[in-house]
């Protein structure tokens, strides 16, 4: 049972090991040119090369990675990290507002503004006006650049309950009808 077993393993193996040999001797003849190291002998050590050879074709560009916003107003990490946190929590209770059946959908958006307020206040007293104002503006740069990327989709913005943002009260309601474009 045991002869079996090993001579099954063999047979699956025996091919797989074809396969990387055959391989790595195709390849070898493939990576002769001027710049490659010199063959290794039993009496060198084979010698450790810290960079990967480069595969030929196209490389896939990547975009360069922007400063976080943060850092470029002088904001230090753990403020940052206190920032979230404060964040954190005030999505939460918004969570809780919005599962609430008991308050009305005017009720749900004063409480939600009051959460705001309380995070904003809660913001500022641990970040300083002036890094805290280089990062809102930060912030707000970048938005623009993004929408501009993404372009127009025409999509509704969501509310903080998920679904679409309802009209404020004594809001001007929208004007046109979807197949009359309004003249400019």
């Amino acid at each position: 049972m045991r002869a079996s077993k090993i001579g099954v393993f063999a047979i699956l193996t025996l091919p797989l090991t074809g396969a990387v040999v055959a391989h790595s001797f195709g390849t070898a003849g493939l990576n002769r040119s001027p710049q490659s190291s010199p063959p290794v002998t039993a009496a060198q050590p084979p010698r450790q090369e810290s960079a990967q050879p480069v595969a030929p074709g196209p490389r896939r560009v990547q975009p360069l990675r922007q400063t976080p916003c943060w850092r470029l107003a002088g904001i230090a990490p753990q403020m940052v990290n206190q920032r979230w946190r404060i964040e954190d929590n005030a999505k939460g209770k918004i969570s809780a507002v919005c599962t609430d059946p008991a308050l009305t959908a005017e009720k749900k958006r004063e409480k939600i503004q009051e959460i705001n307020a309380e995070t904003e206040q809660e913001i500022a007293k641990i970040i300083p006006a002036k890094q805290l104002e280089a990062f809102k503006a930060c912030q707000a740069e970048r938005d623009q650049e993004n929408a501009k990327r993404q372009g127009a989709k025409g999509q509704k913005e969501l509310g903080p309950c998920g679904g679409v943002i309802p009209p404020q009260p004594g809001a001007p309601a929208h004007q046109h009808q979807p197949g009359n474009p309004p003249k400019p």
